[in-house]
């Protein structure tokens, strides 16, 4: 009976001991670690295709440019946290983007710029007739604007769990870097340079809003500030901003 009430004692102050050191452990945990512990899914994608458009305002209605529906654009991000909440429900983000873009314009229009660089649509015939090649009379070919583009995304974040896959809605700005712009024109069976020297915004603004289920993502971007002034083939000026509509995936 003794040893039997002896053992119990044992037993139980055993289990108190490692209660309080669990308590002690729990205590010298900060509040910030307790809120702030995990790290947020990439809403931004590592690799994505995108489809260009030129807008003649950030939300506004096309202006008269005669785009075709292959303007396009690939790029990269690299993306990181700024801060998450436990459990990845909210937080912040940032990241290093870079792209590569392309404008495409409709058979009969070439973008050239005049004596100002001030950028401007003309027939194609009439400027393949200048440089001595004569009317261009074929579909097949087309001309387009090229650049490249370092982008820095800040970015707001909510996150989700459904059925074990993250699922996250961003948004926020993203600041632009462009660089490489030249116009184009193919014809007489090669590639022409028409013009490297815009007088284009090199730094620009862009709204930025993804949605990721995975690694897939889908996001769109709107152009804050204006790409370039141009003057359409009526004869008037406006500014032109950029839109991207893409899909892409995260490698992990």
């Amino acid at each position: 009976m003794l040893l039997a009430t002896a053992s119990v004692f044992a037993q139980k102050s055993e289990k108190t001991i490692i209660i309080r050191e669990g308590n002690d452990h729990d205590e010298k945990v900060t509040v910030v670690e307790k809120i702030f512990t995990s790290k947020l899914h990439q809403t931004l994608p590592d690799w994505y295709y995108g489809f260009l458009n030129l807008n003649s305002s950030s939300f506004g209605p096309e202006a008269n440019v005669p785009l075709r529906s292959s303007s396009f654009e690939w790029g990269t991000y690299n993306q990181h946290t700024i801060f998450a909440t436990k459990g990845n429900h909210f937080g912040m983000s940032w990241g290093l983007g870079i792209s590569n873009s392309y404008n495409y314009f409709s058979h009969d229009v070439v973008l050239r710029k005049d004596d100002n660089g001030k950028a401007y649509f003309q027939l194609l015939n009439a400027y393949s007739s200048e440089n001595g090649n004569g009317p261009v009379n074929n579909y097949a070919h087309r001309s387009f604007l090229r650049y490249w583009s370092l982008r820095l995304p800040i970015m707001l974040q909510v996150q989700c769990d459904i059925n074990n896959t993250p699922v996250a809605l961003a948004a926020g700005v993203e600041a632009e870097w462009r660089f490489g712009v030249r116009s184009f024109a193919r014809y007489g069976g090669s590639k022409h340079t028409v013009t490297n020297s815009l007088d284009y915004s090199p730094v620009g603004m862009n709204a930025l809003f993804a949605l990721s289920a995975g690694d897939f993502v889908i996001f769109t971007r709107f152009g804050l500030t204006e790409f370039f002034n141009v003057k359409d083939t009526k004869g008037e000026y406006t500014d032109m901003y950029q839109m991207t509509i893409g899909i892409g995936f995260n490698f992990d």
